[in-house]
């Protein structure tokens, strides 16, 4: 190799380091603009306050398990990622440069190959999943109807990669240098429409929501709304419990897709405290815009996102001497669009963190209640088995939520403060 080889080389290398720090630099700063703020310290209480130590060890012993499945799988498909990046043996090699004849077609062919690969290398580790759930009681599902699930759900998977491929590699070969900025504004694009589009399109596809009628649990939705002062758009009920036993209730949609959507177990099996402070917590993320919150955090740091993946890509491309202009890309694209994201999902995961803190404290002053949140936790985590206390560094770059036990131990602050009031 020329010394002026080795010396662009180094050029390059640098340059797309201090990207990814800029890129890392303007996360974390986005975090602290948008952030509605931390919550305060306060002690953390004990567990065995709350739950029975043997639901304490198995909801442990789920959530390890869980975990554990959960990075084999992201480990698993960065290795498929990489492999496809970097070989160009049979039979990768020659089916690229056979698709390099049509090369937006082609793109989306192996846009569509690598996502069904990728289904297929992690169905055994889904599978363990899926079992996994059905041994501890939190899925429901039968196996025929989990596999249906699953390949509907591969199949838009594979539409949206196949789409996305060949949208890219137009996009590559028409604004070359630019990619990164028309690039930027296609995942804004498909961000934004997913949002909108997802409850009324896709989630459809997978339960059935239903409009809740008009009773106790609508009035009490209604009050809570006016309460905070939003509008909430409508409000379904969804058949949760035919696949699985967890409690839950979200809002999501934009515009006229908005809605509040309530698991039926969570109707079914909830207490009125327990309900009110569920639904309270999800208008309080109406009341806070924190939905907008999520996007502006999105649209404001894929740019530097896409231009690190493009300045990534066009070097490992490089190097592997693959045709810049062709689909052989798309595997490195691939895999730099991976490695980018779950950087930058890490800073977006301490703003989730802060949004639902403030959601709790939030849902406190909707409903005056304290210990209606923190019965809600402990339900939730009885019937959800989630992980009281996850180990510290897979809560930092995973967690969207605060632990069980910081929920509890800020409402139950929250309750003795109002006491001492």
């Amino acid at each position: 190799m020329s010394a002026d080889r080795k010396g662009r080389d180094l050029l390059r290398g640098s340059f797309l380091l201090w990207a990814g720090l800029l890129a890392v630099m303007l996360a974390g700063l986005l975090v602290w603009l948008l952030g509605p703020g931390g919550s305060p310290d306060v002690p953390q209480v004990d567990a065995g306050r709350y739950l029975d130590q043997n639901l304490i060890d198995r909801a442990g012993e789920f959530r390890s398990q869980s975990r554990r499945i959960a990075i084999a799988s992201m480990l698993l498909g960065l290795l498929v990622l990489a492999f496809l990046a970097l070989y160009r043996g049979r039979p990768v090699g020659p089916a690229l440069e056979l698709l390099g004849r049509r090369p937006v077609i082609g793109a989306a062919a192996v846009g569509a190959g690598i996502t069904l690969l990728l289904a297929v290398v992690r169905f055994p580790l889904d599978l363990m999943a899926f079992n996994l759930g059905r041994d501890y009681g939190l899925i429901t599902w039968d196996t025929v109807g989990w596999i249906g699930d699953l390949a509907l759900g591969t199949l838009i998977s594979l539409l949206l990669a196949a789409s996305g491929a060949a949208l890219a590699m137009w996009l590559w070969r028409r604004f070359r240098r630019r990619f990164w900025i028309a690039g930027s504004v296609l995942v804004i694009a498909y961000a934004l429409l997913f949002v909108w589009l997802w409850p009324v399109v896709i989630s459809p596809l997978f339960n059935s929501f239903e409009t809740l009628p008009d009773g106790p649990v609508r009035q009490k939705v209604i009050r809570l709304a006016d309460r905070a002062g939003v509008e909430v758009g409508d409000v379904y009920v969804v058949d949760a419990s035919r696949r699985s036993s967890t409690l839950n209730a979200y809002v999501n949609g934009i515009g006229s897709s908005k809605r509040v959507v309530i698991y039926d177990n969570a109707i079914d099996q909830l207490s009125d405290a327990e309900l009110s402070a569920l639904l309270a917590h999800e208008l309080s993320h109406v009341e806070s815009d924190d939905l907008y919150r999520g996007l502006a955090f999105a649209i404001l740091v894929i740019p530097i996102g896409v231009l690190f993946v493009q300045l990534s890509t066009t070097a490992l491309a490089r190097r592997r001497g693959d045709d810049l202009g062709g689909p052989a890309i798309i595997p490195a694209l691939a895999l730099m669009i991976s490695l980018v994201t779950m950087v930058l999902s890490v800073p977006g995961n301490v703003l989730s963190r802060e949004i639902e803190a403030h959601a709790d404290r939030s849902a406190i002053n909707l409903t005056g209640d304290p210990r209606g949140l923190v019965g809600l936790q402990v339900r939730l985590a009885e019937s959800n088995l989630t992980g009281l206390d996850p180990p510290a560094i897979y809560q930092y770059l995973f967690g969207t939520h605060p632990t069980t036990l910081e929920r509890i131990s800020a409402a139950e602050a929250h309750s003795s403060e109002k006491v001492r009031q």
